[in-house]
């Protein structure tokens, strides 16, 4: 029954049945009601027509009451199911076509008296009782004429018996042939369905139509589709991630292996051995700070916290990076170029980490005895780092792809002794982390890093 009820056909149908069910009872009465109006509109016609009648003969023969009753029978001779009562003077019977009598009822002078219904010998009658003044006397006459309704009450009991029949049937028949058009509205969604079936991690090709989509799963489809090429996209990253991290980790436990068996192959001194251990130390040291910073980018991925804000100086902190950096830019006779000021809220220790990596990063490929360059902005909204170095021209490609982990612009993906390959990765962490956002820029020999905050009040 839940299974039933789950379905949005099923549903769709008893929603569109219960509103066409609503709309042919509101329609049938209606149609009930003005066809019951027609009838009494008729029937009043017809009475308020005898009455005229009626009247006109008293007007015509005030005394002779032999005549006059001889007129009202002649008057009255073909019109069947009519009954007519005539006191003159009231109380005092004149003609009636039937034996009983009528049930009192309300009387009103004049043509605009109410319709009003009385039953006699099983029989139904809908008429009008009305008081007519005689002109020469201050007595009045009581007029009451009837017309037997019997039929139109068979009549409307029947018709009343085939709407509810013909709703009845229209009704089931329309929750059958809504929920057949709803089957074959939804069949798109049953067409994604199937493509998203044939979905998987081994294949993210697949993807929805969206031009030839219903207007109302349209947003569905493109929505689906945005989310497949994310994933597609997250899935490739993780792909290359995977095979940088077994290149990284291996080319260092292969160095220590291969030192290590060298040195076990024959016996040697102890400063041979003393070599081995300082060179392997390097190679651990390595292997430390790699996975420190993958612990770091871990626990960025699930939201790091600025538990240690402070008001910090970045020219200070610039001055203070380029003072330790200023010997390797020596080594390539390279100039280290600040300008500007700029003052905010931040993680004093990440932010040092994450200035450290974009200096380091350009010195390291930067091209000799050129000039690295960082300008400092602070405006009312906005606070700007820019750093600036020359080297060689990045595609769209490689700057789509700079902040991946254990990317590297060198296809060939030769290690350096320097760096573990995550520090642009850390430093974007920190930058989001702080509510800002880092961009690069690759042009004419030319690489800036654009690092953007919003100013703090």
């Amino acid at each position: 029954m839940m299974s039933l009820l789950s379905s949005i056909s099923l549903r769709i149908s008893l929603i569109f049945t219960f509103f066409t069910a609503l709309i042919l009872l509101i329609m049938s009465i209606v149609i009930h009601q003005l066809v019951m109006h027609h009838f009494e509109k008729q029937d009043r016609a017809l009475l308020e027509g005898k009455v005229s009648l009626i009247e006109n003969i008293l007007l015509q023969i005030p005394q002779n009451q032999p005549l006059l009753i001889q007129q009202l029978n002649d008057a009255l001779v073909g019109h069947h199911g009519l009954m007519v009562q005539i006191e003159r003077p009231i109380g005092t019977p004149l003609l009636a076509t039937v034996s009983a009598s009528i049930p009192d009822q309300p009387t009103r002078y004049g043509k605009l008296s109410p319709l009003v219904e009385w039953r006699i010998n099983q029989k139904d009658y809908r008429g009008i009782i009305v008081k007519h003044s005689r002109t020469e006397s201050s007595e009045s006459d009581r007029i009451v004429v009837g017309v037997e309704t019997t039929a139109h009450s068979h009549f409307l009991d029947e018709f009343r018996q085939q709407l509810l029949m013909i709703g009845g049937v229209a009704t089931m028949s329309l929750m059958i042939l809504g929920w057949f058009a709803a089957r074959r509205g939804l069949r798109p969604a049953h067409s994604m369905a199937l493509v998203a079936e044939g979905i998987s991690g081994q294949n993210l090709t697949g993807r929805l139509d969206e031009n030839h989509a219903p207007t109302e799963l349209k947003p569905l489809a493109a929505a689906f589709n945005s989310m497949l090429d994310r994933l597609e996209d997250a899935v490739s990253r993780l792909t290359d991630f995977s095979s940088d991290l077994a290149h990284e980790l291996r080319t260092p436990i292969n160095a220590l292996m291969t030192q290590t068996q060298v040195c076990l192959s024959k016996p040697r001194d102890i400063p041979a051995y003393q070599d081995v251990l300082f060179s392997n130390l390097e190679e651990y040291e390595r292997l430390a700070r790699m996975i420190s910073d993958m612990l770091f980018l871990a626990k960025a991925e699930h939201g790091l916290s600025l538990q240690y804000l402070q008001k910090v100086d970045l020219r200070q902190e610039v001055i203070a990076l380029f003072e330790f950096y200023d010997a390797l830019a020596a080594d390539k006779g390279m100039k280290l170029s600040l300008s500007g000021s700029a003052v905010m809220q931040s993680d004093q220790l990440m932010l040092r980490r994450a200035l450290s990596n974009l200096i380091s990063n350009a010195i390291r490929h930067g091209k000799e005895n050129s000039i690295v360059s960082l300008h400092l902005s602070q405006q009312e909204q906005l606070i700007a780092i820019t750093i600036q170095n020359e080297a060689t021209t990045m595609s769209k490609e490689q700057l789509l792809r700079l902040f991946d982990r254990f990317y590297r612009t060198d296809l060939s993906r030769q290690r350096t002794e320097e760096g573990t390959g995550l520090g642009l990765a850390i430093t974007k962490s920190i930058v989001q982390v702080h509510g800002g956002q880092i961009e690069a820029f690759s042009a004419q020999d030319t690489v800036t890093f654009k690092i953007q905050f919003e100013s703090q009040k």
